[in-house]
């Protein structure tokens, strides 16, 4: 079948880009003829997956998701596609298909409620989505909401009255070679080095660009009451400033190592020895599943995504966002390498069938649904 495939931009380094980018070649890969319709695609994709470029106007950067649909939907004029997908909120005016990456409206109810209130009305990005998600979701505007969490589809479901049997629950994949390298010892030896990392030091590994919002400073504060030899190694880039701070301020500063943004993370959950997810909002983070895949138990807040895939005591440890939460269930698991390695164990069991492979064949599935629905109505 002809395939569109659209969303702002594909790449490897978003989550939602990411997985999009992902999930194209996979289609490509079993034989159906894709075309992303896109503003950007980094890098630029090998035949036969083709793009169709979506030119842009200069705008403010806030306007993008209010542009982009009338822009892309001028594009694909004339182009025949049997399915038109989405992937995320700058949506095309009207599609087949749109996955629901996250529902912005519950995560802007999130942040009112924590007390980021004023930061969330005096940004103008965050109404120009809210509109955009409200149309997106509109009755007539789509055939089938994929969304990528159990969580994410009660949401849509909550905020935008789309019927349940409208909804198929995808989660995103990840690339297991990738987080289980054959040189994985080596690479851990080097990241280790590389940061004054001992031997018998318990990385506690930490994931993210938003550091606010995914606990790094509940687990800063945790650190006091776990054993020395308990160091966190944080990967991401925002403003490092107050964290150090805290750091400092607990007398830990010594134990918090900031490895920054890396475009190989992969070497790093080599390096580390637990996942350590805080968060107070996410879709399903990519993030996790990659740390399953690299073998790392998951300590994490119970959130979308994390409450379908981590089992408890088993591949992981659900946790709340304060130090004491945190501090009192990594204990055990700092202390015992035994119960680290049973739980790795049983993480990259659970994410074995997480494959691109498996979302492409059911995004597939999904599409005849909607063909066989369209060639069903009266009148076709």
């Amino acid at each position: 079948m002809r395939i569109g495939m659209s969303a702002y931009r594909f790449n490897q380094q978003g989550g939602i880009e990411r997985a999009s980018y992902e999930l194209a070649r996979q289609l490509s890969a079993q034989g159906e003829d894709v075309t992303l319709l896109a503003e950007d695609v980094d890098p630029a994709p090998e035949q036969p997956l083709s793009w169709q470029r979506v030119t842009m106007p200069r705008v403010p950067g806030f306007l993008i998701p209010g542009v982009y649909p009338g822009r892309a939907t001028r594009a694909l004029r004339d182009h025949g596609f049997d399915i038109l997908h989405n992937q995320g909120g700058c949506a095309l005016r009207q599609q087949d298909v749109i996955t629901a990456h996250s529902c912005h409206r519950a995560w802007w109810k999130m942040k009112l409620a924590h007390g980021e209130k004023a930061r969330a009305l005096l940004n103008p990005h965050h109404r120009v989505v809210l509109h955009m998600e409200r149309l997106n979701y509109r009755p007539g505007a789509y055939s089938r909401v994929i969304a990528v969490s159990g969580g994410v589809g009660r949401e849509v479901t909550a905020h935008y009255d789309v019927p349940a049997d409208r909804i198929r629950v995808i989660p995103n994949a990840v690339d297991i070679a990738r987080f289980q390298p054959a040189d994985a010892a080596a690479r851990r030896a080097r990241v280790r080095a590389q940061h004054g990392i001992d031997r018998d030091d318990v990385v506690l590994l930490w994931v993210g660009k938003e550091f606010r919002r995914k606990g790094l400073a509940p687990l800063i504060s945790a650190l006091p009451h776990l054993p020395p030899h308990a160091k966190a190694l944080v990967i991401g880039g925002d403003d490092r400033a107050p964290y150090q701070a805290l750091a400092k301020r607990l007398g830990v500063g010594s134990r918090v190592i900031f490895a920054g943004h890396s475009s190989h993370v992969e070497d790093y959950f080599t390096g580390g020895d637990i996942f350590v997810f805080p968060t107070l909002y996410e879709a399903f983070a990519l993030v996790t599943l990659e740390a399953a895949a690299a073998g790392l138990p998951l300590v994490t807040t119970r959130v979308n995504g994390t409450e379908d895939f981590v089992v408890e005591g088993q591949n992981g440890m659900f946790i709340e966002r304060d130090s004491a939460s945190i501090a009192r269930t990594l204990r055990p698991l700092v202390d015992s390498a035994e119960l680290r390695g049973r739980m790795a164990d049983a993480a990259r069991h659970a994410v074995a069938g997480y494959t691109w492979d498996a979302v492409a064949r059911r995004t597939r599935e999904v599409y005849e649904e909607v063909l066989a629905e369209r060639t069903a109505r009266p009148g076709r």
